[in-house]
């Protein structure tokens, strides 16, 4: 009987220590983050519904800048990633934002007509040396045909654009002197680009452009109802573009189908629009939540429509 007892005095006195170590103190949620530069953004906490019409601003950073823009803007359609990294969403070829969780359950369809965008602050080096390093080969890059200008073939201006068209025989003469076979990978046109570039009034490459190769004649999509959608062909035939915006040190990056070539420089005053307007409306909602205290103003604070302020707002 006295062995019992022991044993039952024994596991009275651990049981607070076995529910301690199952259950450790949970950190406070954190509700704010800041970057490097010093932008603190509110996160977002909890679930999440893509789906919420009209669609609520979350905020994100871009170098010390504070953004705020509608949720259905961003290509999760709910905000940031858990890390602040972001991109966008807008539809081609109209440039609108998707509904609001039309991007849940992406489909085929649904991809080919994104145009994604991507703000990449630059604050390491010059952001024209940046830009420079878009189209100009690494040391280890040299003899590339893929990499430089030197070895691709100019062609006549475009949209407004300067080509240089990547020259298979080039490319393939390079690797089978490297010892690659002509049945690898690397020797097949849609493994390369064609390159694009524009420059600015002070005669300073602005914007670079990489396309699926002209040699690649199928775009992989087709229009149904007036919505792009994926084709019943391989692949399809996208741009990388990428462009800067001197003024916040900033490159712009968009991805869209090769087919919008022609409408780049619209592409780009959409894009740079939405910065501006992002950079805007975070100040504008810091005044409302000023305005907010007062009595009067928060039915016209509550009645607002945070989408349609911010489409407004773009330049």
């Amino acid at each position: 009987m006295t062995c019992l007892v022991t044993r039952m005095l024994l596991c009275a006195a651990l049981l607070p220590l076995a529910a301690c170590a199952r259950h450790p103190a949970q950190k406070p949620v954190e509700r704010t983050q800041t970057n490097e530069q010093g932008c603190t953004r509110q996160r977002s906490v909890g679930p999440q519904d893509p789906y919420a019409d009209p669609a609520p601003l979350k905020e994100a950073c871009l170098g010390p800048h504070v953004l705020a823009f509608p949720q259905n803007y961003f290509y999760n359609q709910v905000g940031t990633e858990h890390d602040g990294s972001y991109s966008l969403a807008l539809e081609y070829p109209s440039l609108q934002p998707f509904k609001p969780g039309e991007r849940m359950g992406l489909t085929a369809d649904v991809s080919v007509r994104t145009m994604s965008v991507e703000y990449d602050y630059i604050d390491q080096v010059d952001i024209h040396e940046a830009m420079r390093r878009s189209y100009t080969p690494m040391k280890y890059e040299a003899d590339d045909p893929e990499a430089s200008l030197e070895h691709r073939t100019r062609g006549d201006l475009q949209h407004g654009l300067s080509p240089y068209y990547i020259d298979m025989a080039v490319v393939r003469e390079h690797y089978r002197a490297k010892g690659f076979k002509d049945t690898a990978s690397v020797m097949k046109a849609d493994r390369h680009t064609d390159w694009f570039l524009a420059k600015d009034a002070a005669g300073e490459v602005a914007t670079v452009i990489k396309c699926t190769p002209r040699e690649i004649t199928v775009s992989g999509v087709a229009y149904r109802d007036g919505k792009l959608v994926k084709s019943k062909e391989y692949g399809y035939a996208v741009c990388k573009h990428t462009f800067m915006v001197a003024a916040l040190n900033t490159l712009v990056r968009i991805e869209y189908p090769r087919e919008g070539l022609a409408r780049w420089q619209e592409f780009e005053t959409h894009a740079k629009g939405l910065l501006t307007g992002a950079i805007e409306q975070r100040r504008e909602a810091a005044l409302d939540q000023e305005r907010a205290r007062a009595p009067a103003m928060q039915i016209e604070h509550a009645q607002a429509d945070p989408a349609r302020t911010f489409a407004a707002m773009q330049i």
